[in-house]
């Protein structure tokens, strides 16, 4: 799971230990085919890491393996539905909580996670 976790944005930049803390607190979620993460104009209380399948939006088009960080991190409403992709998804739950004392311990968490997400919308 931690090598899983470790090819995500932002979870790159953490150490093992670390990730075996977030893996250890952080349930998972299987969702199924076309399955709804975070409906439109929700605001995420959980980032989702996915480390098995992928997200999609409603056209198909792939969404970030992390979702929704911009959403989280600064209280956006997401645009669209995020949903389980086609083979559905296997997703690390981190709750807000959680996500921001990692932030505020491990700075490049966030920025890795601006960096490879893209900026907010």
């Amino acid at each position: 799971m931690i090598e899983r976790l470790r090819a995500l944005p932002g979870f790159e930049a953490l150490d093992d230990e670390v990730l075996a803390r977030i893996v250890a607190r952080a349930p998972l979620r299987t969702v199924a085919p076309g399955q709804v993460v975070l409906a439109a104009g929700g605001v995420a209380e959980t980032l989702f890491a996915c480390i098995e399948g992928g997200l999609a939006g409603p056209d198909g088009s792939a969404l970030p393996p992390v979702y929704d960080a911009p959403g989280l991190l600064f209280g956006l409403a997401a645009p669209r539905d995020g949903l389980a992709g086609p083979a559905g998804a296997t997703l690390l739950a981190v709750a807000k909580p959680h996500v921001f004392t990692i932030a505020r311990e491990f700075p490049e968490f966030v920025v890795s996670l601006m960096h490879r997400n893209g900026m907010p919308r």
